[in-house]
């Protein structure tokens, strides 16, 4: 079987217990964050990328003519949501960004240790008679690939 070797990098546990103390930080910095249900995300008017110039010239208005606004309308509230959203656009998007980063370089990862798992068990296969309680070990490793009754009876069709 051919090698793999998309990434090679370590993580030491100093750095993990620094990186989830600087998640932790920024958790507790965004304490306002929320946990949508999908119901309230579906319900919710939203609000995307391409909505901000409109939101941008509203804010105009709401600043240059404060007399047409009834009372139910909160000028003040307006300006803080306008801000919060100004703010978090950015960070929004670094996140989603390292997110994927992240993500893809764990997929890497795990297809690399794959790869190689699938070496050790061809050669415990292979060596399983000639070693004594490899056998035991190969019989574990082949738990992982055991099929369901259902996947054998379509492919049997």
């Amino acid at each position: 079987m051919a090698s793999q070797n998309l990434v090679s990098a370590s993580i030491t546990p100093e750095a993990q217990d620094a990186i989830a103390k600087a998640i932790a930080d920024i958790r507790t910095r965004l304490g306002f964050l929320l946990n949508l249900q999908a119901t309230d995300v579906s319900s919710m008017v939203k609000a995307g990328k391409e909505l901000v110039p409109f939101l941008s010239e509203c804010r105009k208005v709401v600043k240059g003519h404060p007399e047409i606004f009834t009372g139910s309308f909160d000028p003040q509230e307006f300006e803080k949501d306008y801000q919060l959203a100004d703010a978090l656009g950015p960070i929004s998007d670094e996140i989603d960004q390292l997110s994927e980063a992240v993500r893809h370089t764990l997929m890497a990862a795990r297809s690399d240790a794959l790869v190689s798992g699938l070496e050790v068990y061809a050669a415990t296969r292979m060596h399983r008679d000639k070693i004594p309680g490899l056998n035991v070990v190969v019989d574990n490793l082949a738990t992982y690939f055991k099929r369901s009754p259902r996947a054998t009876a379509k492919a049997a069709k």
